[in-house]
């Protein structure tokens, strides 16, 4: 920017300029946005401080020199009768570019325009820097502000995503109390199973041909049905015998248990009969064997189609004992 602009502005703001500076200075002005602000800036200053100024009193000599200044006028014009002319004050003369001649108090006069400009152009600059300061302050404010809303977005963001963990935790904990409870329930019917064959063990014992009675507990063969159990009491004399059957899985239609005594002495196992167990896997049936056994060494069920077969299919063993 030329070094002198920003002198003309203040002059060109204060109304200073003369018509041909003013139309130069006014050709530069709409060319040069940097000098538009500048100038912007001065007459929001010189706004500020006129509203600002405060008002000053005239000259207390004033009065004086206008009395004095009526008592030179020529008598006769006092005198007449008629209208008196009006006689215009002296205009001071057109002010020299120079300065002021020496002497000259009409002249001083107007120099006093260009000090007050002088020192307004002074109040423009101070009161640029204050303005430009106050932006400054304005525009870190917005930013603090901007930085505070960004941070509480994110604080909100963080409740957010702790209040659904929270819920997840929640629901995951329901999840574990719940199958807590189901095995909790699953292990105190398991408890009333083996409750209900130890009461059929001890009423088998307690029987009064207990002492001719032979005991075994045919434990599961089956991966997905560990906890089926039989119990088998056989009395050797009488050829007949009790099976108590507890977990053991139903049967679809058109296939039965079948019950094998299994002698030493003999090639093949020989049938004792076939059963069916309740929805709750249990049963309570007396049996025989289809032939006399001398040694009863071991017992043991297999899956077989209904009606049962002649010779048991090893395959399809689901529980065995002796």
């Amino acid at each position: 920017m030329n070094e002198s602009l920003p002198d003309s502005a203040n002059l060109y703001v204060l109304g200073l300029l003369t018509a041909d500076e003013q139309a130069a200075f006014e050709h530069e002005l709409r060319a040069n946005p940097a000098l538009q602000r500048e100038v912007h800036d001065l007459q929001e200053a010189a706004l500020v401080l006129a509203q600002s100024a405060p008002q000053v009193p005239p000259p207390p000599d004033l009065r004086g020199k206008l009395l004095a200044a009526f008592e030179a006028l020529p008598e006769a014009a006092a005198e007449s009768p008629a209208t008196p002319a009006l006689v215009p004050f002296p205009l001071p003369a057109e002010p020299h570019r120079n300065g002021p001649p020496p002497g000259s108090s009409a002249k001083l006069l107007h120099f006093i325009p260009w000090a007050a400009a002088a020192a307004m152009a002074v109040l423009f600059y101070q009161n640029r820097e204050t303005i430009s300061k106050a932006r400054q302050e304005t525009s870190a404010a917005q930013a603090e502000t901007a930085g505070a809303a960004a941070r509480e977005k994110q604080i909100l963001e963080a409740v957010h995503v702790s209040e659904a963990a929270r819920i997840q935790s929640e629901a995951t904990l329901t999840e574990v109390r719940d199958r807590l409870a189901k095995a909790e329930t699953s292990l105190a019917s398991l408890g009333k199973e083996r409750e209900t064959l130890l009461a059929e063990l001890t009423l088998l014992r307690n029987d009064s041909r207990l002492d001719k009675t032979r005991i075994a507990v045919l434990g599961s063969l089956l991966k997905n049905q560990p906890k089926a159990v039989a119990v088998s009491l056989w009395r050797q004399e009488s050829q007949d015998g009790l099976l108590v059957v507890e977990n053991m899985p139903a049967l679809p239609p058109g296939r039965d248990y079948q019950l094998w005594v299994i002698d030493p002495n003999l090639k093949t196992p020989v049938s004792a009969g076939v059963f069916k167990v309740d929805a709750a896997g249990r049963v309570r049936v007396e049996f025989n064997p289809v032939r006399n056994v001398q040694s009863a060494y071991k017992f043991a069920v297999t899956v077989e189609k209904e009606g049962g077969v002649m010779e048991p299919t090893m395959d399809q063993m689901v529980v065995i004992g002796g």
